[in-house]
């Protein structure tokens, strides 16, 4: 591992402890201000100032007591809010200038497909078939989110096109005892960081769909490479 992927797994393992592994919501008291400071960093790009102060109640209705607690969720039709996660982990482990980071996580799987079609590219962040690569430490797995015709990596870029773009991306944090899993952490899972177990081949690689959903179809992995 790398300075930058241990960054990488202490941040999502200390965030997913803050969420108390998927038990606190977004508009919780405890952690709707850490979703601020998610937005908050990716709106020092300036084609991003607007989520300049959104936050984990911005587009909430909630019924709080007096500390401030939530006592009933009227509404919540906040903005999906994983692909700030993973940008703003990236920033703070020390990624610089190497990643594509963005409010939409099909801006920077683009973006590492892409790379991915230049042998030669010295990118940090590059697309691999999930048939043919093994996922580690510090790596993204991307997914498609929508039903319908599977999303991979051959067709993603032309679904972005279309304006069918609708993906969320965990980061691998580490492998269970036996080898046989993958852990990932990932944001807005529930409204809240959680983590999940991705059963590995005996090639150690994945399957094609997220192991939670029956409709999410594995597009690549993104490899860190920093």
């Amino acid at each position: 591992m790398s300075a930058f992927t241990d960054e990488v797994v202490r941040i999502c393992t200390e965030e997913l402890e803050l969420f108390e592994r998927g038990k606190l919501q977004e508009y919780d008291k405890k952690v709707y201000r850490r979703v601020g400071e998610y937005w908050d960093a990716l709106a020092k790009i300036e084609r991003y100032k607007q989520w300049k102060g959104y936050n984990g109640r911005s587009d909430t209705k909630l019924e709080l007591d007096g500390n401030g607690n939530v006592l009933k969720v009227v509404s919540d039709d906040n903005q999906p809010w994983s692909a700030a996660f993973i940008s703003w982990v990236v920033r703070t482990a020390g990624g610089g200038e190497s990643f594509q980071y963005a409010p939409s996580h099909s801006l920077y799987i683009v973006k590492a497909l892409q790379e991915a079609k230049n042998s030669a590219s010295t990118a940090k962040f590059i697309a691999r078939r999930h048939k043919s690569y093994a996922p580690r430490m510090g790596d993204l797995i991307a997914c498609e989110r929508r039903k319908m015709d599977d999303a991979n990596f051959d067709t993603y870029i032309d679904f972005v096109a279309s304006g069918r773009y609708e993906a969320h991306c965990d980061f691998v944090i580490g492998l269970n005892d036996k080898k046989t899993r993958a852990i990932t952490v990932g944001a807005n899972v529930g409204n809240s960081v959680s983590q999940k177990e991705w059963p590995l081949d005996e090639n150690g690689r994945i399957g094609d769909r997220d192991p939670t959903s029956k409709i999410a179809s594995v597009i690549c992995i993104i490899e860190c490479r920093l």
